[in-house]
């Protein structure tokens, strides 16, 4: 069985952990509380880049350009809007960050009933911070480069399901997927 792993690096997720989330960056929110391919971090005295940015991947036997979602070291002039002439807004946050959650997915595909391809990605994460938490999750369609931002309570039950990956198969190939959540405090 070939296996992709594209979830968020665990140890560099927990060092976040008791440090100030300062704000976080993006593009002004038009119609939706989505923007495209980019979002900044500002937490501790680091900026960090958060992308789903669409690139060439095998996408179960196929290559094709998918969105992966990344998230890595960056500095302030890097934080900047996929789209010419847009200026990218900071949101002030000022807390401590006192949890944050991975939602990874796995995904599979069977092909006449024999396991081929497993992906494993991170759909979201969420952050806990003062009384509140904030949420970035990847869109499910796996060629959109959108990022939902969510604020308020309970975020994990707000996370998109990925029904749309069980449809639109062949005869032969038999989808599944599931979720596994880490918390790191």
């Amino acid at each position: 069985m070939k296996t992709i792993d594209m979830r968020f690096d665990p140890v560099l997720i927990r060092s976040w952990i008791g440090k100030k989330f300062i704000k976080y960056k993006c593009d002004p929110f038009e119609y939706t509380n989505s923007v495209t391919q980019y979002v900044g971090l500002y937490i501790g005295d680091k900026v960090y880049e958060l992308s789903n940015v669409q690139e060439s991947v095998d996408y179960f036997g196929t290559t094709d350009d998918m969105a992966v979602s990344r998230v890595s070291v960056s500095d302030d002039t890097m934080i900047k809007s996929a789209f010419d002439g847009v200026e990218m807004i900071s949101t002030p946050i000022g807390e401590i960050i006192s949890s944050v959650t991975l939602v990874n997915e796995q995904q599979m595909i069977s092909i006449n009933d024999t396991p081929e391809y497993e992906v494993w990605l991170t759909r979201a994460i969420i952050f806990s911070v003062g009384d509140r938490e904030i949420s970035f999750e990847k869109d499910t369609v796996p060629f959109s480069e959108e990022i939902t931002i969510q604020k308020g309570y309970n975020l994990i039950d707000k996370i998109s399901d990925n029904d749309d990956f069980l449809e639109q198969w062949d005869d032969n190939y038999t989808p599944t997927y599931k979720r596994e959540i880490i918390e790191f405090k």
